[in-house]
């Protein structure tokens, strides 16, 4: 069970992406944990809790996402954690619930995180007061 129930994992090797999608999540109250391959990741997920839902690039140097999803399975490492593959085509390996295609809308990521995982509360857009 993940210590931070929004807490999402993001594994992406394009930093524009990576950024653009942290910065989307990160305004919708979830906590964004950054790698760029999956041996970041492996190394990452060996260091904190787990996540609450992973985002994983299929398309990626060193470790990519479908070894990454092999290596998950053989260590039976985040069962019962969600993985949604975001890839540039329509392939939804063994071992993710879905997939989004690259490019993603920002409506449908916002849709997927939201069905996945419990409502953060109010992000850096919500109420302020002064």
């Amino acid at each position: 069970m993940p210590d931070s129930p929004s807490l999402v994992l993001l594994i992406e090797d394009e930093e524009d992406i990576r950024d653009a999608v942290s910065t989307l999540l990160e305004m919708e109250g979830y906590q964004v944990a950054q790698c760029v391959h999956g041996e970041d990741a492996w190394a990452w997920l060996k260091a904190n809790p787990p996540p609450a839902l992973v985002l994983l690039d299929l398309m990626m140097p060193v470790l990519d996402g479908q070894s990454f999803l092999l290596r998950l399975s053989k260590e039976r490492m985040l069962e019962g954690v969600p993985i949604v593959v975001l890839s540039g085509s329509p392939f939804q390996p063994g071992g993710a619930v879905d997939y989004l295609r690259k490019p993603v809308s920002v409506k449908e990521l916002l849709e997927m995180v939201r069905r996945l995982l419990p409502s953060p509360g109010p992000g850096p857009k919500g109420p302020h007061t002064s």
